[in-house]
Formats: structure tokens, sequence, C-alpha cells
């Protein structure tokens, strides 16, 4: 995993100043590459490519950071160019089937420099052009310019787990891994109002191609951009490669047998993902996703593997110490490691975790996860897996009941409604009746008052609510492609990177989610339970509490209590000195006053206070 840049046009651009930037990203070396179209030069290399940059004529320049997982000699350093000095690509990512792949090409003559990915990566768009990218099982965003047909190819994963930012002009096309990279290169820095609306409002983001800083575009995941270079005006093609849709194979499956392919599949991912030259991990949260990935892969991989949580002992509801323990006790080789921070870490790490962030995010919750990252790096382990997209697929958030019944009553299945209903009502644990979230889902939440005419005549570009999917399976589905997907593989990304450490995630095998989402509903939600089909799939391998747990947290903190405590004097200071266009200031502050009394919730008064600490970070000269 590691970080890319790519400039096309005839501005002088100093490309190391913008691969600096993210040397986080890659701390295990740096590569330059340039083409000039005007004396029809050959790739430049090292620093004469980064003198060349800036000059003022048409050219390519590609940049560069490397984190090596695959492959760790010199020879697989990026930008990686083909002997017949046609093809070079940057490539950030991992193709988990590169080892197949290789065969397949070697067999249709194909040979090797080195045994990294890239390279293969690169020989398969060599054989197979577009389509490539359809034989790939990964996470990718990569830049492959092709001097053959005059174009450069770019392409993002199904699922979005690497970023591409692009940014254009008439002369000139610039695309990077974090929006940053942008400002390096002096693409003006101008709030995207079109998408604020709905972060304030609904706490959405990464819901479409826009990103919050005006004309800075974000590839979609599935889709590929083809840009011509053949003349100084530059124009180029998005088009989407992959759609999610069900596979018509398995149908007619009974349970029984689709258990047996669920097992089949998901170990299969896990396999893929074990495939690293750098030590291997994962997160380990105590929730059925991370637990199921944790015991399947000591158990089928016969690997002893380091795992990292985050624990908060002092408050017992947010706590999944009890969990952890009984995966340790079952699997004695998993060796773990806990992390716990409080009020103070968010105090002194908020501005570090904007600025590696780039956009808005809503809650402190994201501070776990960055902390976990955090503790991997200092034991030396490069590579997590993590059990994001398990909920999505396995309907594993409290709001996929609502749908649920939705879909059953318009089966007609009033009884089996009536049924659920009256065991959502027993399981309190799973907590289905929050107020804070019906209000979200019904519309009603009170966040809509506290924006200001400015903000409030910004149409909403987005709908979450119970009448925006017709059934569960579409709901589902519209949180995979546009609202719970994209924002959380960015926190993901920005906070692994970070650190430096490349994280995987088995639930977003395509080739798994594909097969959920082929399922009957009835095989994923049945007798009380979400993610059914897992539990019984992997029932051998999991602790018995932990199979039939229903409570969820994930990357959950006490955010509640340390808002009544230690947060409420610096966010109380915070709100009385705010001056932000988009929000009614005062009467936030008026409202923070009587918390938790108050008319918002906490993730109302995180959102405006993270979302005014990244405005003032770019926007505003008086930072509080």
């Amino acid at each position: 995993m590691c970080g890319i840049f790519g400039y096309l046009g005839n501005q002088a651009i100093d490309i190391k100043r913008c691969t600096d930037i993210i040397y986080h990203r890659g701390p295990d070396s740096e590569g330059f590459l340039s083409y000039d179209f005007s004396k029809n030069k050959k790739f430049v290399t090292g620093q004469d490519a980064i003198d060349f940059g800036k000059s003022e004529n048409f050219k390519l320049i590609f940049g560069f950071r490397r984190l090596a997982i695959i492959d760790l000699s010199q020879e697989a350093n990026q930008p990686f160019i083909d002997a017949s000095n046609h093809y070079s690509i940057i490539f950030n990512g991992e193709i988990y089937n590169h080892i197949e792949l290789r065969k397949e090409l070697e067999e249709l003559g194909h040979s090797f420099q080195t045994n990294s990915d890239t390279e293969v990566l690169l020989k398969s768009y060599m054989a197979w052009d577009k389509d490539c990218v359809n034989k790939f099982n990964g996470m990718w965003s990569f830049s492959i310019l092709d001097l053959q047909k005059n174009i450069i190819f770019c392409s993002r994963d199904r699922f979005g787990v690497k970023p591409f930012y692009y940014y254009s002009e008439e002369n000139k096309f610039i695309f990077s891994s974090e929006i940053k990279q942008m400002f390096e290169a002096d693409v003006p820095k101008q709030i995207n109002e079109n998408i604020v609306r709905d972060f304030l409002q609904k706490n959405i983001v990464n819901h479409n191609s826009e990103t919050f800083f005006k004309d800075i575009f974000q590839l979609s995941p599935g889709h590929n951009i083809v840009i011509d270079i053949s003349s100084p005006i530059i124009t180029y093609k998005i088009t989407r490669f992959w759609h999610l849709n069900s596979n018509i194979e398995y149908k007619n499956l009974t349970f029984e047998e689709a258990c047996k392919e669920f097992k089949k599949i998901f170990i299969n991912s896990i396999k893929l993902r074990f495939r690293s030259d750098v030590p291997i991990g994962s997160c380990l949260s105590g929730g059925l996703d991370s637990s199921s990935i944790v015991c399947a892969a000591v158990k089928e991989m016969n690997h002893e593997i380091h795992t990292f949580s985050a624990v908060f002992k002092k408050y017992k509801k947010y706590d999944e110490s009890f969990y952890i323990e009984l995966i340790k006790k079952k699997y004695p080789e998993i060796i773990t490691h806990f992390i716990t921070f409080n009020e103070e870490s968010i105090i002194n790490e908020l501005e570090k975790v904007v600025w590696h962030q780039d956009e808005p995010f809503g809650s402190f919750s994201i501070f776990a996860q960055f902390l976990v990252m955090q503790s991997s790096s200092k034991e030396g382990v490069k590579v997590l897996l993590d059990g994001q997209g398990g909920d999505e697929i396995l309907f594993g958030y409290r709001k996929y009941q609502a749908f649920y019944i939705k879909e059953l009553l318009k089966r007609g299945k009033l009884l089996k409604s009536i049924k659920i209903i009256l065991n959502l009502l027993s399981h309190k644990e799973f907590n289905f009746f929050s107020i804070e979230g019906f209000k979200r889902y019904l519309g009603l939440n009170e966040s809509f008052n506290f924006l200001t005419n400015k903000c409030k005549n910004i149409p909403l570009s987005s709908s979450i609510g119970l009448r925006s999917s017709k059934s569960l399976k579409a709901k589902s589905k519209e949180d995979i492609e546009k609202y719970s997907y994209p924002p959380l593989l960015r926190y993901e990304d920005r906070n692994s990177m970070a650190f430096s450490i490349e994280t995987r995630v088995p639930f977003m095998d395509y080739k798994l989610v594909t097969f959920l989402h082929s399922l009957p509903s009835d095989f994923i939600i049945n007798k009380g339970f979400t993610k059914y089909i897992l539990r019984e799939s992997l029932k051998e391998y999991l602790p018995f509490k932990i199979k039939n747990r229903i409570s969820k947290l994930g990357f959950a903190t006490p955010q509640n209590e340390w808002i009544k405590e230690k947060l409420f004097p610096i966010m109380k200071e915070h709100f009385f000195k705010m001056k932000n266009p988009y929000l009614l200031n005062m009467k936030i502050y008026e409202d923070f006053l009587v918390y938790p009394k108050s008319k918002l919730y906490s993730e109302d008064f995180s959102r405006f206070y993270i979302f005014d600490k990244w405005y003032q970070s770019h926007f505003s000269e008086n930072k509080i």
C-alpha cells in the first residue's frame, strides 16, 4: 500500500513536494518519472525527473511513495517501467490473486523481472487491456502510461478501498492518493458547498464523486478513467467496469449448501489476504465480524497472530475485553495488544486526525481506530486484517431490521413481522428502539434547525430514510455503493496510512459480497439473529458466547460520557467563540450548555465541532 501522484500539463511543478507530504503512506522508498511529449523523450527517472517537472514543457510526471509489502527488493520499486519502454505504472494497493495471474500470464508467454504484484498488474494490462481489472481480486488505485495507444489508463477497485482523487482543466490533469497533495500542486483551495448540508444535517459523506473541496473529485469505486494524451488539449472518459448484481448460480441453494459455500469463500478470502512478505496481524473488537476473521485465520492458517483492540474498562458499556479474552482462551496462539484512551487523547490528537483525514468526519469514534493503528505500528506489524464491510452484507446494523420488517409486510408476512418486533423488544442488548436512530431515519433530528439559511438553501443530494430503498437488499446495496462503505473506507485508509499500516478487509472480497447479495434475506436474518449464515457457518470456530452475541459496538467510544466530563469545558469555549458561516453558532452554544438535556445529541455536537475545526484549518484566518 502506497501513495501516488500524477500530473499532465505544462505547469512547472515540484513533484517531490507533492509526494513528501504523504511520506506516511510510503516511508520505504520514493520514485519519480517524467515523459516529455514535445521532444518525444523516453522515460526520465530520479532527480532528472524532478528537475524536468519544474520546466514548462507539456509533460507527464509520476511521483510515488512506497510501503513495501510484497517483494521487498529495490527492483519492485515504482514507478515501474516495462522492459519494452512502452509502459509505466504507479500503483497503490494489493492484487491478492497475483500468483494465479502470474501463472496465467507466463502461459501466454510473458516473463517477469520481479516477484511483485505491481509487475503482474502491468503485464495483465498488456495482455488483456482495460478488461484486466475484471481479473483482479484485490484493492487498487493505479495509473498506467501506455505509449502504444497514447493514453493514461487509471482505475479504482470495486469498492473503493484505495483512494483516487483528480482535478482537471482544459490543459491540465492531476491525480493523487490524498487531497492535500493537490494543494502542493497549486490547485486552488475552495470549499465545495454542494455537500456541506448533507454532512451537517445528516452526517453523510463520500456518497458521490464530489469532495469538500471545489473541483476536486474522487473516482467512484469500480470505475476507470482513460486520459487521451495525443494532444495538449486534455480529454478523458470515465466508465464503470463493475456492478454489484445477484448471481443466478446461487438462486436455488438450500441453507445448508449456502453455509458450505459461504465458509469456502470466506476462508479463501482470508487466505488470499495472508499473502505478504511482512508480519500480518488483525484488528479485534470482540464483535462477530473481527472475531470471525481472527478465529478462522488462526485455525485455517495455523499461524500465530497479533491482535489489536481498543478497550474502555472504566466504561463497561463500551468495553469488549470479556469477548476478546474468550477468543484468547480458545486460541492461545493469539497475542493480544490492548489500547485505551480518554478525552485527553482526543484533545491532543484532533488536529492530527483532521489533517490526515482531509475531509470532515462525524464523531470521536474514529480515534479508536486511529490509535489501534498506532499500536500496530509500534509493534512492527505492517499489515492488519479488519472486519469492515460485514455489517452491510450481513445486515448487522439496527436499521436493517426495520427494512426487513418492511420487506416482510410487502410480502404479506404479517405474523412473521410481529414475531420479529416482539423478539426485538425482548433483546434490549441490541438496542433496536434507539430514539436517536429513529429520528435520524425518519428525518426528525433537530440538526436542521441549527444551520444557517446559507446552509439550508443548499439542496440535499442524499436520502437515507426508510423510504430511500424499496427492499432490504436494495438498502444493503445502497450502503455498499454510497452511504457506508465509502466513508468507512476513507476513515480506515487515512487512519492506517497515518502510521504506514496496510489494512485488508476480507468481508469486502467481491466474490463474498456477490454471494451474500444473491441469497434470500431469510438466510441472513433468522431466528432473531442478524448475520445468521455467518454464525451457523463458523460455529465450530467461534466461542459460543460470541457466536450468539447480539450487542454491537464496533469502534464505539464513550463519547457521551466524555462530552459530559472533560470535553465539556473545551467544547463549550469553542462553541462560544465559533463563527462558522454554515452554523447557528450561538444557538449551538446555548443548547450545549444544558447537555445532555439538549435538543441535539452527542453525535450532532461532535459533528459540528469537528466540522468547524476542519473549516478553520482550511478556510479561516482566525483559529479558535
